[in-house]
């Protein structure tokens, strides 16, 4: 089943970045992070996000990329700055100078990286998107796109809300039954579910921030909690 969920809390560059350890040996080649509710919000809708944006761009060498997201499947391979932002839950690249990015307030944001090949996506996966299985598609076109083997990906999930926080009505009938294993009474195991589709994609290599934003307003922006902020999870090869 794949790598353990990893500690609670990572390696913050102050407090306003958070970085995945799996990713670190590799940090001549690769940019990487998920700012916290201390960098402050990315919601493009929000004043200040030019500056944001700016201010982002110190962590990242360039202003990523972010797409529309529409709590899809869709997945787009990014060769170069688009004109306008894609519609797309999911960006893919192999191009250097080129970071890639999503936004979160209790979604999952997931990184990929596949080392031999030097390419990297960015998902954002509600539970929208773990009910079409955004994750292990995203893998499949990373093979498809660059070769990709999915033993050799590396795989980072950020926080996002936690099984004690993911609350349904009525699980059973809202979710697929693809997603049952991971109810848990009428919450849903976010996590668990992820790791799972990394694993049936043929990922072993994941490491889980399994913080819950909702339940630690002092860290993480939460849509539950009211919260208009979006945190940013990003990737890019130097």
């Amino acid at each position: 089943m794949g790598a353990p969920i990893g500690p609670p809390i990572g390696s913050p560059i102050g407090n306003m970045i958070l970085q995945f350890d799996i990713f670190k040996p590799y940090s001549d080649r690769l940019v990487q992070g998920i700012t916290t509710k201390d960098f402050g919000s990315l919601n493009g809708e929000e004043k200040g996000y030019e500056s944001q944006l700016k201010k982002l761009k110190t962590f990242s060498g360039k202003i990523p990329v972010f797409g529309i997201q529409i709590h899809s499947d869709k997945i787009l391979k990014i060769d170069k700055v688009p004109k306008e932002r894609p519609k797309a839950d999911a960006l893919i690249t192999n191009k250097k100078g080129l970071p890639i990015g999503i936004k979160v307030a209790d979604c999952q944001g997931i990184l990929l990286f596949d080392p031999k090949k030097n390419a990297v996506a960015a998902v954002h996966s509600g539970w929208k998107g773990s009910a079409q299985n955004i994750i292990g598609k995203t893998v499949k076109k990373m093979t498809k796109e660059f070769g990709s083997d999915p033993g050799d990906i590396l795989a980072g999930i950020s926080p996002s809300l936690g099984p004690c926080c993911l609350e349904f009505t009525d699980p059973k009938k809202e979710l697929p039954e693809s997603m049952h294993p991971y109810i848990r009474g009428k919450n849903l195991d976010f996590w668990s579910l992820s790791l799972h589709q990394l694993n049936e994609a043929g990922v072993k290599n994941i490491e889980i921030k399994a913080e819950c934003t909702k339940c630690h307003p002092d860290r993480f922006f939460s849509y539950r909690n009211k919260e208009t902020g979006r945190m940013a999870a990003f990737i890019g090869l130097k």
